[in-house]
C-alpha cells in the first residue's frame, strides 16, 4: 500500500473544495479502505504524523475500519501496534487526537478481550489513571471512559474494582478532565447494575453524586460549556435507569437545578439545560416527584418566578430560561396531581394578576393556559375564580399584557371553553376592545399579533360556548373578522380564517347567509401554489373551509365541494407539508358531511391517503458524536420515539470523510424528532379511519388495501403513527361489522359462543386488529397510545358485540393488561425503569388518571359484549375497584361507582353473588362529600337492587338508602336529582311492597319530566306503568299531573325517551285518555 498516497488523499480531504474531496473520498474507499493494509497505515499516521488534524481524521477513519480489518491483521505485527499506540496517545498534546486515539485502543480491545488478548492493556491503563502525572492521568481516565463505552459488558464482574478506582478520579484534585471522564465512566457503566441484585454496586453509585454535583458546579463557575453540557447529559442519563441509583440524592439534585434554575446571575444555557433536566424529571420520575413533600409546588413557583422574566420582545422560537420554564409548566401540569402544582398556582394567581411588574402578570395568565391541557377537569372546577382577573388583564393597559391574556385565553379556550360560556359577555367585550385598539394600524407587527390572537381566542372559544352564545355575537362578529381576510398580513388573514370556521362550525346553519359572500373572500388563496406564506394562507383557507362544511351541512355546502375537492388533489402536488395535512383533515371532514357520498373524487381521496401511507421514509438517524458512544444503546427512546444511533464504529458506505472533521466533543446532534413523512403518516392514518367510517360500505372496495398498510404501523418507531394506526384499525374493524348487520338484518347478542357466525371477511379482520393490538398494548410505553388502545377496544365491544373476543388469547390477554391498568402497574404508568408503583404516592395526573379510566371504560365494554357471562370476569376485578370505591380522589370514587352502575347493569342477575361486598361501599358513596360520586352511586344501587336476586341482602337496608336518596331529591346538580329518581324507581319496581309509596312518589312526580339524566327515563315511565297495572292509588290520584308530564316527554327533544319506553308512555296516555 502507498503509504504517502494514503496521507495525501487524507490531507486533501480537509481542502475547502468539495469536487476535491469527493474525488479524494472516492478513491480511498474504492482503493484503501477495502484492505486490511489501510488500518495499519492508518495507525501509523495517527502515531506518528506532524499535523493534528490528519492524525485526528485517520483515527476517525481507522475506528471505523477497526471491526473490518482488525482481525486480518498478522498476529505478529499486533503487539508493536498496541505498543506505539499507547506510547503516541501519552506523548499526544492535542486533546482531540488524544480522545479519537483513545477510542481506536478501546475498539481494538474490544476485540482483543473477546480474544483474551493485550492483557497488559488493562493494568497500563490504570498505572496512567493512578499516576501522579496529571497529564497521565488525563490520559488514564479517557482510555477508562473509552473502554467502558466501547465493551461495558466486559467489565460487568469488575465493578468493585472500578469505583474504587473512581472514588479516587471523581474527586482528582488538579484536573477538572479526570473529573468529568470519571462522570461519563460512571455514566457508562449504569447499565450493568440491577439494584436489586447488586445492593452494594448501587450504594456506590449513590455516593458518587454529591461529587458529580460538585464536577457541574465547577464547571458552571468556571464557564466550561463542553464540561457543563457533559456533565448535564451524565445527569440525564440516569434518568434513562433504575431510579435507586440516584434516589439517596434526588431531592438534593432537584433542589440544586433548581437553585441553577432561577439565578439570573448564571449563563442563560446553564439555566435552560436545568430546567430541561427538571422537565425529564418531572415526566420520567414523576411519581418519584410526587413523594416529596412540597416539591411540585416548590417547581411551579419557582417556574413562576422565571416565566415573570419574559421580556416584552421575546421571540417564541428563541430558547430563553422563560420559554424553558413555560415547558416545565407543562410538564408539571400533565405528569403531577393538580392538588401539587395547580393549586399553588391558583394560590398566587391574585398576587401576581395585580402586580406592578408586567412579568408576572404575563406569567401568571400564561401559566394558566399551559395548564389546562395537563388538568382540564380541575381547570374547569376552578375557572370561575380567576375569570375576573383573567378578564382584567385582557384589559391591561400595557400591550404586551394584553398579548399575553389572548395566548392564555386562547390556551384555556380549548379545553375549558365549556365551562368559560357564563362569562361569554365579559370576554367577548374585551375581545372586541382589543380589536379596536389593534385595527388602527395595520402596518404595525404589534398589532397584527393582537389581531391574530384575538381571532384565535374566537377559534378556541366559539364551538365550546355554544350556538345559542356564539349566535348572540355571529353576525357582528362575522362582519368584523370578514375584513380581516384582505389584511396586508397573510398571518392575520390565516388567523381571520379559522375564526370564521370556528363560528361556521358553532351556528351551524345560522352561518349560511354568510356562506356566499366568505366562500368569495376565501376562494383565490385556494389558488396559491408557491410561496411559503401563501401556502400557508391556502392550508388556512382549505382547514377553514372544511369547518364551513361541518357547519352548515351537506345541502347548503354542495355547490362548492366539488371544486374543493379537485383543489385539494391538486395541493397534495405542491410539496407542502402542512398543506398536504391540512388536505387530508379536509378530506375527513367532508367524508363525514356527507357520509362519504363524494362520488368519483373519494377513489382520489383512497389513493392520496394510501400514497402518503407508502412514502419512503427518511430514518431518523442520531448520528452521536463518539465521545459519547457508550451513553446510549443501538435504540434508544426519546419522549415516545424510538431512535436508532449511528455508531462511529459503524461500517457506513455513504458517510463522506469530509463530515468526519467535526470537533469530537461536539453535542449530540439536535433531536429532530420524527421525520416529516412520519408526522404526515400519523394524520393520513388517523383521517384514513375517519374516511372509512364515514363512508361505511362505500369504502369496502379500499377496506383490504388500507388494513394491509396500517397493520404495520402498529410498530413505528413514532408513538403518534402507533395510537393512529391501532384506532384505524378498530374503527375499520367496526365500520365493517356495521355493514355486515345492515346487510344481514342480525345485530348481535351477548354471550359467548356467539349466536351467528360473522362473514369471513369480519373474521379475518377481527384477527389482524386484534393481533396488532395484542403485540403492543401489554408493553406499550406511551401513555397517550395505551389510552388510545383503550377507548378503540371499548368503543368496539360495545358496538360489536363479543365477536373480537373469540381471537386467539384476546379475552385472557384484555383481562391480563386491564389488570395491570386498573392497578396502575402498566409500564405506560410507571416511571421509566421502575417496575412497580410507590404505594406511598396518592393521586395522579389526569392523564394518567385518563389511562386507568379509559381501561375502567374497556371493562364495561367487556360487560356489554358477555353479559351474564361478565359475572366470572367481575371475580377477578372485583378488589380493584373495591379499592377504587374508596379512594380518597374524588374522581376515582366517581368513576368506580359508575363502572359499578354500568357493570351490573349488562351482567344482569349475574351479579348476586358479590350483592354483599358492593351494597356496603355504594351505601356509604350515597353520603359521599362529592356530588358526582354520590349521583353515580344512586344509579349504582339501584341497578343492584334491581338486577340482584339475593333480597336477603339488600331488602333490609332498604329503608336506609330510601333515607339516603330523600335529600339527593332535592340537590339540582350533578344529575343528582334524575339518578335519585331511577333508583327509586328501581327499588319499586324490584319490591313494590317495601317502598311507602304514598310518601314518596309524589315528590317523585314533583320532579318530571328528568332534565338532565334521560337515560333514568326508563326506570321511571317502567316503574309508573307497573304502578298504574297494580292500580295503585297514589300514582290514580296523581293522574292529572302525569298527563301533563308525558305529553312533554312524548314531545321534543326526540332523544328524551328511547322507543320502547316511548312505546310504554303513549300506551299509558292511550289508557288513561279512553
Amino acid at each position: 500500500m502507498d503509504q504517502q498516497k494514503l496521507v495525501e488523499l487524507l490531507q486533501a480531504c480537509q481542502i475547502p473544495d468539495t469536487q476535491k474531496v469527493k474525488a479524494a473520498t472516492a478513491e480511498l474507499r474504492k482503493n484503501f479502505y477495502p484492505h486490511p493494509d489501510s488500518l495499519i497505515g492508518l495507525l501509523h499516521i495517527i502515531v506518528s504524523h506532524p499535523e493534528a488534524t490528519v492524525r485526528m481524521l485517520a483515527a476517525v477513519q481507522a475506528l471505523r475500519l477497526v471491526p473490518k480489518h482488525w482481525k486480518n491483521v498478522a498476529a505478529d505485527q499486533k503487539p508493536a501496534v498496541r505498543t506505539e499506540l499507547l506510547q503516541a496517545i501519552v506523548r499526544e498534546q492535542d486533546a482531540k487526537c488524544r480522545h479519537g486515539q483513545s477510542r481506536v485502543i478501546a475498539a481494538i480491545a474490544t476485540f482483543d478481550f473477546y480474544e483474551k488478548e493485550w492483557s497488559d492493556l488493562l493494568p497500563a491503563v490504570v498505572q496512567l489513571t493512578t499516576s501522579d502525572n496529571v497529564a497521565h492521568r488525563e490520559v488514564g481516565s479517557y482510555i477508562t471512559f473509552s473502554l467502558l463505552e466501547a465493551n461495558p459488558s466486559f467489565f460487568e464482574d469488575e465493578l468493585p474494582k472500578l469505583f474504587e478506582l473512581f472514588a479516587k478520579t471523581i474527586r482528582d484534585p488538579q484536573s477538572r478532565d479526570v473529573r468529568v471522564n470519571t462522570m461519563l465512566s460512571i455514566s457508562a457503566v449504569l447499565m450493568l447494575i440491577d439494584a436489586d441484585e447488586d445492593a452494594q454496586a448501587a450504594d456506590a453509585v449513590q455516593e458518587f453524586v454529591p461529587a458529580m454535583v460538585d464536577v457541574l458546579k465547577d464547571a458552571v463557575d468556571n464557564g466550561d460549556d463542553e464540561r457543563i453540557q457533559q456533565s448535564f447529559e451524565v445527569f440525564q442519563s440516569f434518568l434513562a435507569y433504575d431510579s435507586s441509583l440516584i434516589s439517596r440524592y434526588f431531592k438534593d439534585l432537584l433542589q440544586f437545578m433548581l437553585d441553577i434554575a432561577v439565578n439570573t446571575s448564571a449563563d442563560a444555557d446553564v439555566r435552560n439545560q436545568a430546567i430541561s433536566f427538571l422537565a425529564e424529571c418531572t415526566k420520567y420520575r414523576r411519581l418519584k416527584i410526587q413523594a416529596i413533600p412540597d416539591m411540585g409546588a416548590q417547581l411551579m413557583r419557582k417556574s413562576l418566578v422565571i416565566l415573570s422574566e419574559l421580556a416584552d420582545d421575546d421571540d417564541d422560537d428563541e430558547t430563553t430560561p422563560a420559554r424553558s420554564a413555560l415547558s416545565l409548566i407543562d410538564q408539571l401540569a400533565s405528569n403531577l396531581p393538580p392538588r401539587l402544582v395547580i393549586v399553588p398556582l391558583l394560590d398566587d394567581f391574585p398576587k401576581y394578576a395585580t402586580s406592578q411588574n408586567s412579568g408576572q402578570r404575563k406569567a401568571c395568565v400564561l401559566a394558566l393556559g399551559t395548564c389546562a391541557e395537563g388538568a382540564p377537569e380541575f381547570m374547569s372546577t376552578q375557572i370561575k375564580s380567576v375569570m375576573p382577573l383573567v378578564l382584567n388583564l385582557l384589559k391591561d393597559p400595557e400591550q404586551s399584557v394584553r398579548y399575553a391574556a389572548l395566548i392564555g385565553l386562547i390556551r384555556l379556550g380549548e379545553d375549558l371553553s365549556d365551562s368559560m360560556s357564563p362569562h361569554h359577555d365579559d370576554i367577548m367585550n374585551a375581545l372586541v376592545l382589543n380589536l379596536d385598539a389593534a385595527s388602527g394600524n395595520e402596518s404595525d407587527e404589534k398589532n397584527a399579533e393582537i389581531i391574530r390572537s384575538v381571532c384565535g381566542a374566537i377559534d378556541s372559544l366559539a364551538e365550546g360556548l355554544g350556538p345559542d352564545i356564539m349566535a348572540k355575537y355571529g353576525d357582528s362578529m362575522i362582519q368584523r373578522i370578514g375584513t380581516f381576510l384582505s389584511h396586508p398580513d397573510p398571518k392575520v388573514k390565516s388567523s381571520a380564517a379559522g375564526a370564521l370556521g370556528a363560528i361556521a362550525v358553532s351556528i351551524k346553519s345560522s352561518f349560511s347567509p354568510y356562506l356566499k359572500q366568505t366562500m368569495e373572500a376565501m376562494s383565490s388563496y385556494l389558488m396559491a401554489e408557491t410561496g411559503e406564506e401563501e401556502l400557508a394562507l391556502r392550508s388556512s383557507i382549505c382547514d377553514s373551509m372544511g369547518r364551513i362544511a361541518v357547519g352548515v351541512g351537506a345541502q347548503e355546502f354542495s355547490p362548492y365541494v366539488m371544486p374543493l375537492l379537485m383543489a385539494s388533489e391538486k395541493a397534495l402536488h405542491l410539496n407542502n407539508p402542512r398543506l398536504r395535512e391540512t388536505t387530508f383533515i379536509l378530506w375527513s371532514q367532508l367524508a363525514t358531511v356527507y357520509e362519504g357520498d363524494l362520488g368519483e373524487p373519494l377513489a382520489g381521496i383512497f389513493k392520496g391517503l394510501f400514497d402518503s401511507l407508502e412514502l419512503e421514509e427518511e430514518e431518523v438517524d442520531l448520528d452521536v458524536p463518539e465521545d459519547q458512544q457508550g451513553l446510549v444503546d443501538d435504540e434508544i427512546v426519546v419522549q415516545g420515539k424510538k431512535f436508532k444511533v449511528k455508531s462511529a464504529y459503524a461500517d457506513d458506505e455513504d458517510d463522506d470523510i469530509i463530515d468526519d472533521d467535526d470537533d469530537d466533543d461536539d453535542d449530540w446532534d439536535d433531536f429532530v424528532g420524527v421525520s416529516a413523512q412520519a408526522l404526515e403518516k400519523e394524520i393520513a392514518l388517523e383521517v384514513l379511519g375517519d374516511v372509512i367510517y364515514a363512508a361505511k360500505e362505500k369504502s369496502a372496495p379500499y377496506i383490504e388495501k388500507a388494513v394491509e398498510l396500517v397493520a404495520p404501523f402498529a410498530e413505528h418507531s413514532y408513538e403518534g403513527c402507533r395510537k393512529t394506526a391501532i384506532g384505524t384499525l378498530w374503527r375499520t374493524y367496526a365500520c365493517v361489522w356495521e355493514v355486515m348487520e345492515k346487510q344481514t338484518g342480525r345485530k348481535w347478542e351477548p354471550g359467548l359462543p356467539l349466536k351467528f357466525e360473522p362473514v369471513a371477511q369480519v373474521v379475518k379482520l377481527g384477527e389482524i386488529v386484534s393481533t396488532a393490538t395484542l403485540h403492543i398494548w401489554l408493553e406499550e410505553s406511551d401513555r397517550d397510545t395505551v389510552t388510545e388502545i383503550n377507548r378503540s377496544v371499548a368503543s368496539t365491544l360495545k358496538t360489536c358485540g363479543p365477536a373480537i373476543l373469540g381471537q386467539k388469547d384476546m379475552m385472557e390477554q384484555i383481562v391480563t393488561v386491564l389488570g395491570t391498568l386498573i392497578t396502575r402497574a402498566h409500564p405506560c404508568q410507571l416511571d421509566l425503569g421502575e417496575i412497580e408503583e410507590d404505594p406511598a404516592v396518592q393521586g395522579s395526573s389526569e392523564w394518567d388518571w385518563l389511562v386507568v379510566d379509559t381501561a375502567l371504560d374497556v371493562l364495561i365494554g367487556l360487560a356489554s359484549a358477555l353479559g351474564a357471562q361478565f359475572a366470572e370476569v367481575w371475580k377477578v376485578f372485583e378488589k380493584p375497584i373495591t379499592k377504587l370505591l374508596s379512594s380518597n380522589e374524588a374522581i376515582e370514587r366517581s368513576t368506580a361507582v359508575g363502572v359499578v352502575a354500568e357493570c351490573v347493569a349488562y351482567m344482569g342477575s349475574g351479579v348476586t353473588p358479590y350483592t354483599s361486598g358492593l351494597l356496603r361501599p355504594l351505601l356509604h358513596r350515597l353520603s359521599d362529600e362529592d356530588k358526582e360520586t354520590k349521583s353515580n352511586a344512586a344509579y349504582a344501587t339501584g341497578q343492584l337492587v334491581y338486577h340482584s336476586e339475593d333480597a336477603n341482602t339488600y331488602l333490609p337496608v332498604y329503608n336506609e338508602i330510601l333515607g339516603k336518596l330523600e335529600p339527593l331529591l332535592l340537590i339540582k346538580d350533578a344529575r343528582l336529582q334524575d339518578n335519585a329518581a331511577g333508583c327509586l324507581c328501581r327499588m319499586i319496581l324490584a319490591h313494590p311492597d317495601q317502598v311507602p309509596i304514598a310518601d314518596v312518589l309524589p315528590a317523585l312526580v314533583d320532579l318530571l319530566p328528568l332534565k338532565e339524566d334521560y337515560e333514568e327515563n326508563k326506570p321511571v315511565y317502567q316503574c309508573l306503568h307497573k304502578l298504574y297495572v297494580l292500580s295503585n292509588p297514589t300514582v290514580q290520584e296523581l293522574t292529572p299531573k302525569l298527563l301533563n308530564v308525558f305529553q312533554q316527554v312524548l314531545g321534543p327533544p326526540e332523544e328524551q325517551l328511547e322507543p320502547e319506553t316511548r312505546e310504554v308512555v303513549q300506551e299509558m296516555v292511550r289508557i288513561l285518555t279512553k
